[in-house]
């Protein structure tokens, strides 16, 4: 089992590496065609080369090698070209999209893109940064702002709620309102 799953990792791998041109797989990539979890499977494989973990054979690490494995995550000085900076680039075009083709910011939690992007986690840990106040810089607030983006989704179970999303609806004012924590109830 063990086996199989290295290299069914391996060979997404291959393919992420040969359709980007590196092996910098994002933490949270999934596989558009299948749903293979290969950002958590690359991170967990440099956890266990950091911790010499000797599950990693010299076989498999030539083999990770030779498809194109980054050993170390892009991980720097933050700045404008900053891994960070680059994903929240990524998430908030992906949300425009996905803004464009449903009329709304309200993303199911489990929402994968086309291209393997975990759109729906983006949006939650904007949403858990907007309540923490983790989220503060005007330029991120205000581009979230003018999609509609919500500090509460409107989802339960990953379905929409009909009729819940009143500031959509009525045009009020989407972000910006996180002083108000309160949440409408749904008796």
């Amino acid at each position: 089992m063990r086996e199989k799953r290295f290299e069914t990792g391996l060979a997404h791998l291959r393919v992420y590496v040969a359709e980007h041109g590196d092996g910098h797989v994002p933490r949270s990539w999934v596989c558009p065609d299948c749903g293979f979890a290969l950002g958590s499977w690359v991170a967990h494989k440099r956890a266990a080369i950091r911790a010499g973990s000797t599950t990693l054979t010299l076989d498999r690490l030539t083999q990770l090698n030779d498809a194109g494995f980054e050993a170390r995550s892009p991980r720097g000085v933050r700045g404008p070209t900053s891994l960070h900076q680059q994903q929240w680039g990524q998430g908030l075009d992906r949300l425009r999209t996905y803004v464009a083709a449903h009329g709304n910011a309200d993303v199911p939690r489990r929402h994968v893109t086309e291209d393997g992007f975990a759109l729906g986690m983006w949006v939650q840990s904007r949403r858990k940064e907007l309540r923490a106040g983790k989220l503060t810089a005007s330029d991120r607030l205000e581009a979230l702002s003018k999609l509609g983006f919500m500090e509460h989704s409107d989802r339960r179970g990953g379905f929409a709620a009909p009729g819940r999303n009143a500031a959509a609806e009525t045009g009020g004012e989407a972000v910006g309102n996180y002083g108000d924590t309160s949440r409408q109830n749904l008796a």
